[in-house]
């Protein structure tokens, strides 16, 4: 049985635990509110540049430019997202079960791009090729920084080494909710990505477009542009995603240690109080046996 001495220490280690947990929410707090703000500003530009590739595509329907040419999957690269740092409750467990059932229905040859630590770990855990990775990314994702992740997935997909590019990323919805996200990015257009921008089934106005120099060259430089856009976007969504899940994560492991600490010090006063009443009653004997 513990005694006072044994209970007071674990009193003070759980209190120091709190107070660690809860500056961590804290930190964790205010980086939501940057990815957030980040993720959210973004979205408008991603659906606003499929939404102009897609009229292109549709108004010149006989443009085989190769980066929209749909072929028979044989060999794919994920592109997965996640990050470097443990401590974020579900969030990378969610993401990494979604990609295992996903990967269960694929019998082809499957390659893995990875952004974080925590992708390459787990791209290696299940015995797959890491084609690149990414781990410093994460701490300041610009437009800049992903240009050499999406070279490389074009070189790939150009080549004929790759035929389709998957990115698995963790949608920020809100601070209660993430969930983990799959679609195709490479070809350009497939219809996950058409259904979740909100562009499938669209069609062009008749007689509305001119194009100079042409579609050819409109869609060489704005494919690559959108691709880093997307894989921008899917950064910061993983980011906000991961900071909420820890906020969340420390709040709770701050709410349990509050409430462990609660309940030593119930349990510290009542093995003093235990002590006091067992004290009081040998000094009462001692009394009485003096006195006869």
């Amino acid at each position: 049985m513990p005694n006072v001495a044994d209970i007071r220490r674990r009193i003070k280690g759980v209190k120091s635990t709190g107070k660690i947990t809860r500056a961590m929410e804290m930190v964790s707090a205010a980086k939501v509110r940057r990815a957030v703000q980040s993720a959210t500003a973004l979205r408008p530009y991603a659906k606003g540049a499929v939404s102009v590739l897609r009229q292109i595509r549709l108004a010149f329907p006989d443009n085989n430019h190769p980066l929209l040419q749909t072929r028979e999957t044989n060999r794919r690269i994920i592109l997965l997202v996640s990050g470097n740092r443990g401590l974020a409750g579900t969030f990378y467990a969610q993401l990494f079960r979604a990609l295992r059932a996903h990967l269960a229905g694929i019998s082809k040859e499957v390659i893995f791009v990875t952004i974080g630590k925590k992708s390459d770990a787990q791209a290696k855990r299940l015995g797959r090729d890491v084609l690149a990775s990414f781990p410093d990314i994460l701490a300041l994702p610009t437009a800049e920084s992903v240009r050499p992740i999406a070279r490389i997935l074009l070189d790939e997909f150009r080549s004929g080494r790759t035929d389709r590019v998957e990115v698995v990323y963790t949608d920020f919805f809100s601070m209660m909710r993430q969930e983990p996200v799959i679609h195709t990015i490479l070809p350009i257009f497939s219809e996950e990505v058409e259904a979740e921008l909100g562009v499938k089934g669209r069609k062009p106005e008749e007689g509305k477009y001119a194009i100079e120099p042409g579609p050819d060259a409109v869609l060489e430089t704005m494919i690559p542009r959108l691709l880093e856009a997307e894989i921008f976007h899917a950064i910061l969504e993983s980011n906000a995603s991961q900071e909420a899940a820890r906020m969340m994560a420390m709040r709770s492991a701050t709410d349990a240690a509050k409430d462990m600490a609660e309940g030593l010090t119930l349990a510290y006063n009542q093995l003093r109080q235990s002590k006091i009443t067992q004290e009081i009653a040998e000094l009462s004997a001692g009394k009485a046996a003096l006195e006869n």
